[in-house]
């Protein structure tokens, strides 16, 4: 190994220190300066990258609620529909049932009417034949065959008067 020389460690010192000085000054100076624009712009695009990740959370948090009404509501719609269907066919079964009672009070007056129609034909009927009988009886002296002769006789005459009223109607 070789000896050690002052003056070339002084120059090779005081070369270094000055291409240092130049370096700072010159190179490191700008070098910094962009590193800083390069870091800032980075950090600029990470701040609107989180800014539009935020952004886009609130959205996609507004659309889930969003979604949840429009759920909501139409199931508000259904019950709803559903309610009033009911409702209407509790209406409909209501005005059947009051159309039938009113048919069946109908039908039943009017079964009335026919039965007390018919007993007042049957007592007029039965009033001419008590008196039809009455006459006969005062008129002859009977026997029990002829009584029970005049009475078919009769009987078969109200049969036939009554057969011709039922034609008529």
């Amino acid at each position: 190994m070789g000896h050690f020389d002052p003056g070339l460690f002084f120059w090779s010192l005081a070369t270094f220190a000055g291409l240092m000085i130049l370096l700072s000054r010159f190179a490191y100076k700008p070098l910094r300066n962009l590193l800083a624009q390069r870091e800032a712009s980075i950090q600029k695009a990470i701040d609107e990258t989180k800014q539009t990740r935020d952004e886009a959370q609130q959205l996609l948090e507004q659309h889930r609620a969003e979604i949840l009404a429009a759920r909501n509501d139409a199931r508000k719609i259904i019950e709803d529909g559903n309610r009033m269907v009911q409702e209407k066919q509790k209406e409909v079964e209501a005005r059947a049932h009051e159309d039938a009672e009113k048919h069946i009070e109908r039908a039943r007056l009017e079964i009335e009417r026919e039965t007390r129609n018919s007993l007042d034909d049957l007592k007029t009927t039965v009033a001419a034949l008590s008196v039809r009988i009455a006459r006969q009886v005062i008129r002859e002296n009977l026997n029990e065959d002829r009584h029970t002769e005049l009475a078919d006789q009769f009987i078969e005459r109200l049969k036939k008067t009554r057969n011709a009223g039922n034609k008529n109607r």
